[in-house]
């Protein structure tokens, strides 16, 4: 990049101190002045599910781009609700939703969250300390206290106990009544992956729709087959008939495999609802026909090609290999993950930036924390074992070297 192009860009985000420059993008991989091709085990922002410039998607957007970019909000087209009738027959959803779709997913996500709030007339809502919801200022952490209750549910993740939650001390003071929505991200918290406890989530979820509130998912992150299944709510029983199922759900980057598209389902009934009440929503971008269509396009090729599943045996075999280098080397202290949502917590004596780094000399790309130390790897659900098996190859020599100890 031409260095008078770079000062015209404001960075808002922590850089790894070296210079990327991408050219171009095809399936996994990602191509680089300065490293050349790079196998892409971020996905984009972890939005390009199945791989970057799928050539049907690309094709997608030639076809209809001249047709119906974009439209005001008072004219109908057909694509917003062939959408929505391609995602819940693709995912199998339980219940019958009627949806919307927007830009962002913050957007999203709030938007859920307002209508929650709309139906109660409560104000107050429940979430967990390690989610992730948003950019926005009502949603980003540290959320406000009279707006949220935060659950510090860290407890929680390993507990052993077999006596139910309502028995814990933890929830004795919250009073659920107050509540208009549990708002549930199911695993990303923010790159962490750390994925609740089954029997907490089914407590949260009594609970609240017990006292008149709703659940809202939010899978802007951990939709479109990111965890091993369609939606990363799936991995939770208690979501799985259509009585129970989510109230709402919050969509965004696997929906449009890197194109700005978000989305809202909404159960049926509430929908209507919804609309009864004369309630008014309007964005710029509000059911933009070549965004449903583009989205249309990605879930029948992850239906049509089993993608999901994929994924989720690509996940399986992934941990597999990780947890033998981590018997080899010692290097790896904990393996977190569902489906192509992975992290590598790497032990003191290593240094996830160095082993970021190091990787991105031998050809790929992943994500770090410097703060957790690990290694983060949310590749597209259609990489291929042969990536992962060069990927592993690589960090087992890195862990053997010093490359990763202490930024040596």
């Amino acid at each position: 990049m031409r260095e008078t192009y770079r000062n015209r860009v404001m960075n808002m985000f922590a850089s790894p101190g070296i210079s990327l420059s991408a050219i171009e993008a095809s399936g996994t991989k990602i191509k680089t002045l300065e490293y050349g091709e790079l196998i892409d085990f971020q996905s984009g922002c972890w939005a390009a599910v199945l791989g970057h410039n799928r050539p049907e998607i690309v094709e997608t957007i030639k076809e209809n781009v001249g047709l119906l970019l974009h439209t005001h909000h008072f004219f109908d087209t057909e694509h917003p609700g062939a959408l929505v009738e391609e995602i819940t027959s693709a995912a199998n959803l339980k219940s019958s939703y009627m949806g919307s779709f927007l830009s962002s997913g913050s957007e999203a996500v709030s938007l859920a969250v307002m209508l929650a709030e709309l139906i109660t007339g409560k104000h107050k809502k429940l979430s967990l300390s390690i989610s992730y919801l948003g950019a926005s200022p009502s949603l980003r952490i540290p959320r406000k206290a009279d707006e949220w209750l935060d659950l510090d549910i860290v407890e929680c993740l390993n507990c052993t106990k077999n006596s139910s939650c309502s028995a814990c001390a933890k929830f004795s003071s919250v009073n659920f009544s107050q509540m208009a929505a549990f708002v549930f991200e199911p695993g990303n918290s923010g790159g962490l992956v750390l994925c609740p406890p089954e029997k907490l989530i089914t407590f949260l979820a009594e609970e609240i729709r017990n006292s008149g509130g709703f659940v809202v998912v939010n899978e802007v992150t951990t939709g479109f087959g990111r965890t091993g299944k369609w939606f990363g709510f799936q991995h939770y029983g208690i979501f799985d008939s259509e009585a129970s199922s989510p109230d709402f759900i919050a969509m965004g980057k696997g929906l449009g495999n890197g194109y700005p598209i978000s989305g809202v389902l909404v159960r049926s009934n509430l929908a209507k609802k919804i609309e009864a009440t004369g309630f008014r929503y309007v964005q710029s971008h509000s059911n933009d026909p070549l965004g449903c269509i583009i989205s249309k396009k990605v879930v029948e090729i992850m239906k049509n090609e089993n993608l999901v599943e994929h994924g989720n045996e690509m996940g399986v075999y992934f941990r597999s290999k990780l947890s033998e280098i981590s018997r080899k080397t010692g290097g790896i202290i904990e393996i977190r993950g569902r489906g192509m949502m992975n992290v590598a917590v790497l032990g003191k004596s290593y240094n996830a930036k160095e082993t970021f780094k190091a990787l991105i000399d031998k050809g790929f790309f992943t994500g770090y924390s410097e703060i957790h130390n690990f290694i983060q790897f949310y590749s597209p659900i259609t990489i291929e074992k042969e990536d992962l098996d060069a990927l592993c190859y690589s960090i087992e020599l890195i862990l053997q070297s010093n490359q990763a100890i202490d930024g040596d």
